[in-house]
């Protein structure tokens, strides 16, 4: 897939305001800046505060981050957003999900621990019609997970819906 990014992308030497402390971190931290932070940039407020829901949300909380993960796999796959599937496989990579594992969010759900199943279950009923999520969902994620945790997946998938529509939109693509 060739994608044109449809808005100039800032360079390190182009962020302003509270877009260059957040860049300098993606550069302390793994040594690049993301092309979706770049492209967000444009708003240097919207960059500074989607990155401290990023951190809050995919870093470490009340869920396990690679189940987490998985489910960004999961939404990033049902949207589509070729750019997110790499992104959540390399972060999977990074926390010692093997490629057996990885292939199961996909292919086999009934292969994986009960509480990984109905968070991808969750995600994918959330990602299609989060209006009409059914009632046996929750009650069996209710079985698994208490609230905070359920607010935490929750946050993690909307999170996900929205960058990969984000990057989508604006033809956001790794360089």
């Amino acid at each position: 897939m060739t994608a044109i990014t449809q808005v100039h992308i800032i360079e390190d030497s182009e962020a302003i305001g509270v877009a260059t402390p957040v860049f300098q971190e993606f550069i302390d931290t793994r040594g690049s800046v993301p092309e979706w932070a770049r492209v967000m940039a444009h708003r240097p407020e919207i960059l500074a505060t989607f990155y401290a829901l990023f951190k809050a949300t995919m870093g470490p909380g009340l869920v396990e981050q690679d189940n987490k993960w998985k489910i960004a796999y999961k939404v990033s796959k049902l949207n589509g957003c070729a750019y997110c599937v790499g992104v959540t496989e390399a972060m999977m990579k990074k926390l010692g999900v093997s490629d057996e594992n990885m292939r199961l969010v996909d292919t086999d759900i009934a292969q994986m621990s009960p509480d990984e199943q109905i968070a991808v279950r969750y995600a994918e009923a959330v990602t299609k019609n989060a209006l009409e999520v059914p009632e046996e969902i929750y009650t069996e994620l209710k079985a698994h997970y208490n609230d905070g945790q359920i607010v935490e997946l929750t946050a993690a998938i909307g999170l996900f819906n929205y960058i990969n529509r984000f990057n989508d939109a604006l033809g956001v693509m790794p360089r």
